[in-house]
């Protein structure tokens, strides 16, 4: 490098004299040398989640493939080079692909940048927060009860008690699919579901079947009464006999009931709702929530319900009002008390006298 000056050479030769000191320089070819595709991969293979545990396998494979595809324009840059500007670009390009998909790929690049601002490499993120929160545009809901009926109906019979199970009990399809035999027990005049596992599929890796996606996810989920006769028909007609048979066998030589013969079946119920692009699988969960919600239940006792690791996640993203009480509850609030006659009314009413 060459300065101008001898004193801005030197203040500069202080700073990094500063920086060795505190254990903060950086040697600037091996920061130049250090691309992102090499980087991401390291922070892939080292990442743990919030707990200190290692990325779930689909978690993984899901970043692998962010990398391997909207993001693989920066794998031979330096993470030097990646700048604010060339972000933006990049973003506004993968905008015009998927709206979706160019927010959780931005969300990923993001966090691996904060660790390797955290590492000295970059001194500021060149992903901005608002990048990450572009959605696709759709809003989803839980399906009315009068919907939900419709799409009962007319989904196969193998699957009609899963879509109770997730309306009413609030699994996830990855859940309700790997439940067994053991997994439901009758208790007092009701069954209890006992959600333990839940089954995964990741390409290239096949099956994982593990817990559930927190560990407030292991969980027991009571019933409505009136599904007995539901359960107990389901079991005579699809469920063997062992305490380890799956509830939801599926056809041919997959483990487990794969999404798309879920989904081949789902949809043309979704159309016969005429819900399609409004109400998924999973805001069967949503529907499960609200209600709860509506019924009675307090916030934590849906958030144990639902398995979700906090109550905020509870709050801000399942319970939607399912009936609008406006009004009942505008009338349920105290009214004003009658005004108090003042003094001089008040000796004027029992004196008889007039003013005048």
């Amino acid at each position: 490098m060459t300065f101008d000056t001898k004193a801005v050479a030197r203040t500069w030769l202080s700073s990094q004299r500063s920086d060795i000191i505190a254990g903060r320089w950086k040697n600037p070819k091996a920061l130049a040398a250090e691309t992102f595709g090499q980087y991401a991969a390291t922070w892939v293979s080292q990442r743990a989640t919030s707990k200190g545990e290692p990325l779930r396998p689909k978690t993984r494979v899901k970043y692998e493939r962010q990398l391997a595809k909207g993001l693989s324009v920066f794998a031979d840059d330096a993470l030097t080079a990646i700048t604010p500007a060339r972000v933006r670009t990049w973003h506004a390009d993968r905008m015009t692909v998927g709206k979706t998909a160019a927010a959780a790929e931005a969300r990923l690049l993001r966090a691996i940048f904060t660790t390797a601002e955290e590492d000295g490499i970059v001194q500021v993120n060149p992903v901005s927060a608002k990048l990450t929160k572009t959605s696709a545009g759709k809003t989803f809901r839980p399906p009315t009860v009068e919907e939900l009926a419709i799409t009962h109906q007319h989904v196969d019979a193998r699957f009609k008690l899963g879509v109770l199970i997730a309306a009413y009990g609030g699994l996830r399809l990855s859940e309700w699919r790997a439940l067994r035999r053991s997994g439901l027990t009758l208790i007092d005049g009701r069954y209890a579901v006992a959600v333990t596992r839940q089954a995964q599929y990741v390409t290239g890796e096949a099956w994982i079947d593990g817990p559930p996606k927190s560990s407030k996810g292991i969980r027991a989920v009571t019933l409505p009464a009136w599904m007995i006769t539901v359960i107990d028909d389901h079991f005579t007609a699809y469920v063997g006999e062992f305490d380890g048979s799956l509830i939801f066998p599926p056809n041919g030589r997959s483990e487990f009931i794969h999404d798309s013969a879920f989904d081949d079946s789902w949809v043309p119920a979704q159309d016969a709702a005429g819900v399609r692009g409004r109400v998924r699988e999973h805001d069967l969960r949503d529907f499960s929530a609200s209600h709860l919600m509506a019924a009675g239940a307090l916030p934590l006792e849906v958030r144990d319900a639902m398995g979700h690791a906090n109550v905020r996640t509870t709050v801000e993203h399942y319970l939607h009002r399912v009936n609008d009480r406006s009004a009942e509850l505008a009338d349920r609030m105290p009214t004003l008390p009658a005004p108090k006659p003042s003094n001089v009314t008040a000796i004027e009413a029992t004196t008889g006298t007039d003013r005048n």
